[in-house]
């Protein structure tokens, strides 16, 4: 299970790439770009689907040959309802789906169009799905000069054999006061035919004040789950005063179709959690798991914690493990080094700006959790009113933590990587995909990183500045770590490619992966990489 990103479905079946010593490419023939903001691939038996909306919100679906790298059709809708706000695109199962909002009538509406994989075309009209008639928070966005909407106002979370969907999302509060306000969270679970198992609107046990909620998920038997942070006082204070212990707890709450709720308190001691995801394991028992810190760097983590919850609704097997000073001080500089000395009162032996990106289920009751230092800088230059300001986008190592069936530390292992960009982390962090016998996670990198020992700090790779398509290569059962190089993608049979991100690549067959990439003069290209093993 791959935790929030529910378009990755693992296509292929890849064994082990150790004795990989280089790559078979193949670039298939030029077709027309669509200038799309959000691009969006699926892939099934030799065929390529994809998904493009563009600045006019025109849905373009796009049907590609990855066996021949041909374009094979287009289609472009624009009977959209004007005022509509793309919520998710997705794979539920065998079937994909569009997911769209609308505000009309006083009316918050949730609406999908299934898409035939096949035909590369919608299969009907849309369907409405959630209909509220009080207001749901989202995210506002800017639509036109001084014009907003809101989005993001519907969450979507998929059980461990996606046998169910639930859809979240938070009523807008009838009282403003937090300390009086309950938060009203409406909760739909559906099945992948799109028929819904239950649907609630459930007022929190708590004040909107007292509770902070972290995460949700449902599992196989459609029972929903919320991980929440409950302050022990009458403030929102992390830490308690005069003490370095947290001033909350963690519960997890079990909302089943009747609507009731019920409570599991999760200690954490004095652990500051960072981040908690919950997910539904192989044997049908509900994991936490996370980094937790000191208190003092929210954004930094000192360590991993992980909890589970049988289905007697009572805690279990609550661990942490601390993150070793020699994986922080692998790739680091000399001023790095010196911080990470846990020895001292006021120690920084942390992992800097981690931030949870996957957690991967295993058959055997592993769990793999993947993190990666991601932050960004404003930075501002110039005296008075001439002074500027620029914000740089940093996407770092990556921290892969293995723990085993019986709750032990398997194995944790830093991946080197410096990325930087100047238009946000498009084109930047990695797309991990699991076989086997190892996991691989790849990014664009600097060829001078190609060896690089562990003593010394990567060479950043600059977002649009061409890159090698790399690979780290990780086994699963001794975590032992080898480093690829596929491509340079600005020689690639010649030809320099643009507007790569690790989004696109998908794999199409054993040992084979695909990506779409810009060639320029208004073309895009298919590129297909057979990896040597």
């Amino acid at each position: 299970m791959i935790k929030h990103l529910s378009l990755i479905a693992v296509f292929i079946i890849l064994h082990s790439l150790g004795g990989l010593a280089q790559s078979k490419v193949t670039v298939g023939k030029p077709y027309e770009v669509i200038d799309a903001d959000t691009k969006l691939y699926f892939t099934r038996g030799g065929e390529i689907l994809t998904v493009k909306i563009d600045k006019k919100k025109n849905v373009i679906l796009q049907k590609l040959n990855s066996v021949d790298l041909t374009f094979k059709t287009i289609k472009m809708y624009d009977d959209f309802p004007k005022g509509a706000m793309l919520e998710k695109i997705t794979q539920f199962k065998n079937r994909y789906f569009l997911f769209f909002s609308l505000y009309e009538d006083k009316l918050e509406q949730l609406f999908y169009r299934e898409i035939d994989f096949a035909k590369g075309a919608f299969i009907g009209g849309s369907t409405k799905l959630i209909t509220s008639d009080e207001k749901v928070t989202g995210m506002p966005v800017m639509t036109g000069f001084y014009h907003f909407a809101t989005t993001d106002k519907f969450n979507f979370y998929f059980s461990y054999d996606s046998s169910s969907m639930v859809i979240q999302y938070r009523v807008a509060p009838q009282v403003r006061n937090d300390a009086k306000s309950f938060d009203r969270i409406g909760l739909h679970v559906f099945d992948q035919n799109m028929n819904q198992k239950w649907g609630k609107r459930v007022e929190m046990p708590y004040t909107e004040k007292k509770m902070d909620n972290l995460d949700y998920t449902v599992d196989s038997k459609a029972n929903v789950y919320i991980a929440t942070r409950i302050f022990d006082d009458n403030t929102t204070d992390l830490k308690k005063r005069d003490e370095e212990e947290p001033n909350y707890h963690l519960e997890i709450l079990k909302v089943v179709s009747s609507g009731a709720v019920t409570k599991t308190t999760v200690d954490v001691a004095d652990k500051f959690i960072k981040t908690i995801w919950l997910y539904e394991n192989a044997k049908g028992n509900m994991v936490g798991a996370g980094y937790y810190n000191k208190g003092k760097r929210t954004a930094n983590a000192d360590g991993v914690i992980m909890f589970s919850i049988g289905t007697d609704g009572k805690l279990a097997n609550l661990n942490a493990y601390e993150i070793p000073t020699d994986v922080l001080n692998q790739y680091a500089t000399g001023k790095e080094k010196r911080q990470h000395n846990r020895s001292e009162k006021d120690d920084k032996a942390e992992f800097e700006n981690l931030k949870l990106r996957d957690i991967i289920n295993g058959k055997d009751g592993s769990i793999l959790l993947v993190g990666e230092q991601q932050y960004l800088i404003v930075h501002t230059s110039g005296v008075g009113t001439s002074r500027s300001t620029y914000t740089t986008y940093h996407s770092n190592d990556i921290l892969v933590t293995k723990i085993d069936p019986s709750g032990k530390l398997a194995w944790m292992k830093k991946l080197p990587k410096r990325q930087v960009g100047g238009q946000g982390f498009y084109g930047l962090s990695y797309r991990y995909v699991r076989g086997n016998v190892n996991h691989y996670f790849f990014c664009l990198d600097n060829e001078k990183n190609l060896n690089l020992p562990l003593t010394e700090v990567p060479a950043a790779h600059v977002a649009g500045q061409g890159g090698f398509l790399s690979t780290y290569i990780v086994n699963d059962k001794t975590g032992e770590v080898v480093k690829k190089s596929l491509v340079d993608t600005r020689d690639i049979q010649g030809m320099e490619v643009y507007q790569f991100d690790p989004d696109r690549i998908m794999f199409t067959a054993p040992f084979t992966l695909v990506f779409e990439a810009y060639k320029k003069k208004k073309e895009d290209i298919l590129v297909k990489v057979v990896l040597d093993h």
